[in-house]
Parts: C-alpha cells; sequence; structure tokens
C-alpha cells in the first residue's frame, strides 16, 4: 500500500485532481443521501444498503450503516457481512477503502483517506487504500489517517489517531496510538 497523487502531472494548486464526472456523482450522492436518508429512522437501515450499492458501493451480505454516516465516494467504499458503522462515522473516501466481517466503527468515528504533498507547491491530494480486516473494533472518535491497515481482531482505543498498520489481534490506543497489549478473549 503506497500514497499516490490522485491526479498525475497536476500542473497547479487551483487545478482540481477530480474529472468532472467525479464532481458531479459526489454532489448528486450527496444531496441524495441527505434528502433520502439522513432524516430516516434506524429501522429503515436495508433502504440505505440499496441505495449506497445503487451509487457502486460493494455491499457484502447484511452490514449494518447508520443513517446519520457521511460516506464521501460510495463507489470506493466496501463492506462485509456483519458489520457495523456507528452513529456519525465519517468516511471520507477518495481512495478505496474495505471493512472486512463483523468489524465495528463505532460512533463519530473518522477515516480520512486523503492528504496533501506538503514538498510540492501546489499541494496534490494524494489519496491510499485503507483497510480494515475482519473481526475489528475501531472505538468511539478515533481517526485513522490514510493508507493504514487494520489487520485481523485489532482494537484501536476510542480518541485514538492511528498513524501506522496494526498488527493481528493488537489492541492500540493514544494519540499516535502505541500497541497496549495483545486481544485476548476470555474463556466461559
Amino acid at each position: 500500500m503506497t500514497i499516490q497523487n490522485k491526479k498525475i502531472n497536476q500542473s497547479s494548486k487551483d487545478e482540481t485532481p477530480w474529472s468532472l464526472k467525479e464532481v458531479i456523482l459526489i454532489r448528486l450522492w450527496e444531496l441524495t443521501w441527505n434528502l433520502t436518508v439522513r432524516w430516516l429512522p434506524k429501522p429503515f437501515y436495508r433502504w440505505y444498503r440499496i441505495l449506497l450499492k445503487l451509487f457502486g458501493c460493494k455491499i457484502i451480505g447484511k452490514p449494518y450503516i447508520a443513517p446519520t454516516c457521511k460516506i464521501y465516494a460510495p463507489w470506493l467504499l466496501e463492506i462485509n457481512d456483519s458489520s457495523s458503522l456507528g452513529s456519525r462515522v465519517e468516511i471520507y473516501n477518495l481512495g478505496p477503502v474495505k471493512i472486512g466481517k463483523n468489524s465495528v466503527v463505532a460512533q463519530y468515528t473518522y477515516l480520512c483517506n486523503g492528504t496533501h504533498d506538503l514538498s510540492s507547491p501546489i499541494l496534490p491530494l494524494q489519496v491510499g487504500e485503507i483497510i480494515i480486516e475482519d473481526n475489528v473494533f475501531i472505538g468511539a472518535k478515533a481517526l485513522i489517517l490514510p493508507d493504514k491497515k487494520i489487520k485481523e481482531g485489532s482494537v484501536v482505543g476510542a480518541g485514538s489517531v492511528l498513524t501506522k498498520d496494526t498488527e493481528p489481534w493488537g489492541i492500540y490506543a493514544g494519540n499516535p496510538a502505541r500497541f497496549i497489549k495483545k486481544r485476548i478473549f476470555k474463556k466461559e
């Protein structure tokens, strides 16, 4: 995984890295979601999935997506069975975001998949890929930075800022998030 410029050879910082088609789709999506979903109660969550699929989101199985989520570009999102996006989660997916099975992204979490090349005066937009594998838990108000891989079973604590990839079944917390310990389930 590597961060790359959204538009190759961007000539000025006033030039958009987005194609006209992308700009129109983003605005159409935003309008559609705000008019037809954001105000609906939770029991209508099946309608959200249908709408997301119509806009190109790859949905596998039956994930839960809160109506107050904000997804920037659904065609760049993949979400798998039994995963959930909590209330007011924001997915600023300027590049691909993939969420595995049985994963939870808790309320107010921000997945940011874009940055800028600060070594250039043009500040071209750069995008990566965020991958959240199976059985992951991301606590409330966490911030996931671009081009990160959260490996199977990992936990990212509430309010944490994830600046590097995780190891499988690791618990991470803090700003920047650091490894705390291995995630081990209690025997019942």
